[in-house]
């Protein structure tokens, strides 16, 4: 009876531990991968995990088609490849469910693995839906729905427009500087309809577009079910809220081109040895008909010949005579803009007049790259050879700066990380200044790279004296230094009592007008005076004094607006008196065709 009793029990502890190792739930002493299967048409999709503290040296995958063949290693993923923990088996067919396995080998040749007692498993799933295109990413299924949702309420778009819409909406940021710098001027007048339409493009139906084609493409992209319905809300919500943001800034970029002259500089070319080169914008073909187009350089010009341009959708160049140092353009006797040349290189000038140099392609651009300390503020004598330079910003820390001169480190900026705008300013004397222009680089330093932001010639014969204002933003021309602290608008330190003791600057007549105005004023005392127009953006338009001599009297100055764009205009008066400060005024007047 004993003995029968023994028998029992050994039989009993056999069969417990035969039952442990085939029953038990993943115990994780036995399988530390979990692994899941996940289907969808012509593939299975393999998704693994595993504890943090494995490194993976290699990675094996093994499947079978049914529950009584032996597993076969269908692949080794090994070296760099084993980072992901994804893989996508192409190798299915219909009718048939197919059986995996993980086995994850570390640096010290430990074998981890996946349950392959009681494997995961998956089959292909049938679907009816038919697609022309194999989208090769989420991204481009998500650009082709929205493409689909514009043209359906815009029959007549074509695929230009389309293309440059669908670029703005997945920009990362969004407003007036990304319309200028992306999208085509010339196609300003056709997406105006489309942008100023009430229609919405981003309704509800678009998120249930996408779920459409889960099936098709869920495993293509190796998404999970989970990450595919985040991915889909998460790009829908980013696209609409880059729309609405496009249309609020549609029309500060729209009032941006028609400030703009009729023809712009974009930057310039100079190859030493050879001629140099101007690059060129038609921003309004419209207002060119029977209009001269001339490049200056001191008494030197040249016409531009832009009758082969006129429909052109790109920048056009013009060769200029390699002795030019610089270039003024003129369209019909009035400067509109200029730019300088630097030996051997190929630069841009921005709508903010920053120098910077060449990238990819010569296009639009609002601003040089933004940085978190920016120079602020330049000051150069050419005659004295004295340079003086102010910085400014709010430095976190990540990245250096360095002014050089002639590639030679100039100013190797010193800041703590701060909160608040800092000012630092520094003053070098570059002994002699010579006959040769010398060319300032504003450099920012990235994990060990350089590269230059920005850059200023200094020439032997012309001097600078120009901050930016506000604070970052647009290089104007300054009349009082304040280096080592915020930058100060002329027009906000006059002294307004002052004003009818030296001058009285009336309002243009007529305002608003549609070709010509006139400008008046009372001169109280006799004065060196400058008169201007400038555009919205300060750029200065027409000259009609620069700091010459006025006996006191009653002047009136006739402009003619004709070659400029409809928009708001200023007309500033500058006077000095002996023994005062210059005192500054302006007022608006706006031109309407």
């Amino acid at each position: 009876m004993i003995k029968k009793v023994k028998y029992i029990l050994f039989f009993i502890g056999l069969s417990c531990n035969l039952w442990s190792e085939t029953i038990i739930d993943n115990p994780k002493d036995l399988y530390a991968v979990e692994l899941s299967i996940y289907d969808g048409p012509s593939s299975l999709l393999l998704d693994w995990k595993m504890s943090g503290d494995i490194l993976p040296k290699k990675i094996n995958i093994y499947r079978k088609s049914s529950p009584n063949d032996d597993f076969d290693l269908i692949e080794s993923i090994q070296g760099k490849d084993n980072s992901s923990n994804r893989y996508l088996d192409l190798n299915c067919k219909n009718l048939i469910r197919y059986f995996y396995y993980v086995e994850v080998i570390d640096e010290n040749n430990n074998v981890y693995k996946s349950d392959n007692l009681r494997p995961s498993f998956g089959s292909i799933i049938q679907t009816m839906k038919k697609e022309g295109v194999n989208y090769k990413n989420k991204l481009s299924l998500f650009k082709s729905i929205i493409e689909k949702s514009l043209s359906k309420y815009n029959p007549s778009i074509n695929k230009e427009i389309l293309d440059a819409l669908i670029n703005l909406i997945f920009e990362d940021t969004v407003n007036k500087d990304s319309w200028l710098e992306n999208f085509p001027i010339y196609l300003i007048n056709d997406v105006t309809p489309i942008i100023e339409k009430e229609n919405n493009y981003f309704g509800s139906e678009i998120l249930s577009d996408l779920q459409d084609y889960e099936q098709l493409y869920r495993n293509q992209f190796l998404l999970t079910p989970r990450e595919w319905n985040f991915e889909i809300n998460r790009m829908y919500k980013e696209a609409r809220n880059n729309w609405f943001e496009m249309k609020d800034s549609f029309q500060d970029y729209v009032e941006i081109i028609d400030d703009l002259p009729s023809v712009i500089i974009l930057g310039s070319e100079n190859k030493k040895g050879e001629h140099s080169i101007i690059d060129l914008l038609i921003v309004n073909h419209s207002e060119l008909d029977q209009k001269s187009i001339e490049l200056y350089h001191n008494d030197d010009f040249m016409e531009v010949d832009i009758s082969s341009y006129k429909t052109s959708n790109k920048v056009f160049q013009q060769s200029i005579p390699e002795s030019w140092k610089f270039s003024k353009l003129k369209i019909d006797g009035v400067e509109v803009d200029e730019i300088e040349f630097f030996e051997d290189k190929k630069v841009i000038k921005t709508l903010n007049r920053d120098i910077v140099p060449y990238e990819n392609d010569f296009s639009l651009k609002s601003s040089k790259e933004y940085s978190d300390v920016w120079l602020n503020e330049i000051y150069w004598d050419a005659s004295s050879g004295l340079l003086s330079l102010e910085v400014a910003g709010i430095y976190n820390g990540s990245r250096s700066f360095i002014i050089s001169l002639d590639g030679e480190e100039l100013w190797v900026l010193d800041f703590n990380a701060s909160f608040d705008v800092m000012y630092a300013d520094s003053t070098f004397s570059i002994d002699p200044p010579g006959i040769e222009n010398h060319i300032l680089e504003y450099n920012i330093i990235e994990e060990g790279n350089s590269r230059v932001l920005e850059m200023f010639k200094l020439s032997p014969n012309k001097d600078i004296n120009n901050h930016r204002f506000p604070d970052g933003q647009t290089w104007t021309n300054s009349k009082q230094n304040t280096f080592g602290s915020k930058n100060i608008d002329n027009k906000s330190t006059m002294d307004a009592s002052l004003i009818p003791e030296i001058f009285v600057l009336y309002q243009n007549y007529p305002n608003p007008f549609n070709s010509n105005t006139r400008i008046s004023f009372d001169l109280l005392q006799d004065a060196i005076l400058s008169l201007y127009v400038t555009d919205a953006t300060g750029r200065i338009k027409t000259i009609f004094s620069d700091n010459e001599f006025y006996n006191s009297g009653k002047y009136n100055f006739d402009w003619n607006a004709e070659s400029f764009s409809t928009g708001v205009y200023f007309f500033t008066i500058n006077a000095e008196v002996e023994g005062y400060l210059p005192i500054l005024f302006s007022r608006k007047m706006i031109y309407l065709k």
